[in-house]
């Protein structure tokens, strides 16, 4: 099916960018309290202000990049935000596309489990969140991805960090993902 294979190439490449970036390694809450907008021709959405911004001229992604919080941090988490323009067949919900966009992550990269879904509306928009966690390299890697899609284009929100740094910038990502609005 032809939306499986935009949705593939979404993923791939935010996991491409996900382990390029990579995590840190601190378990203090971390939570922005101000944000800036990015805007392109597609979408909006807010990201805390003292991140760097990278955008992807090639694929038209972005992704938003914390601050090394010392010098032993190799790793910085992200949110990264792609878009693709999707088949006619993709205009059913959300829903009805979870199985498959689960199946395709575990192919892609064997030992991935599925922690939990839920479907979310953001700015009048339905969307679907699935939070996946599994090893990548010898460390232990959670990612939360959102799909949304109006009309003939699919996005994905994604961030991606190590295992057990989720929780600290929950309410961040909750901020940025749910600021994210298509522009017509």
């Amino acid at each position: 099916m032809k939306l499986f294979r935009h949705l593939r190439i979404l993923i791939q490449c935010f996991f491409v960018m996900g382990f390029l970036l990579g995590c840190s390694q601190t378990n203090e809450t971390v939570e922005a309290t101000e944000f800036k907008e990015y805007k392109n021709n597609k979408f909006s959405i807010s990201y805390p202000l003292d991140w760097a911004v990278v955008e992807n001229p090639k694929d038209g992604s972005v992704a938003f990049n914390s601050l090394k919080e010392s010098d032993e941090d190799f790793h910085t988490e992200n949110i990264m935000v792609m878009s693709t323009t999707l088949p006619d067949e993709a205009r059913s919900p959300m829903e009805n596309y979870k199985n498959g966009i689960i199946e395709k992550m575990k192919k892609q990269s064997p030992g991935l489990e599925v922690q939990n879904t839920s479907n979310l509306t953001i700015n009048e928009l339905s969307a679907l969140e699935i939070l996946f966690k599994g090893k990548r390299d010898n460390v232990n890697i959670a990612y939360r991805l959102t799909f949304v899609a109006k009309g003939k284009t699919g996005y994905v929100i994604g961030f991606a960090c190590k295992d057990g740094d989720l929780d600290k910038y929950a309410s961040t990502i909750d901020k940025v993902r749910n600021s994210f609005k298509v522009l017509d």
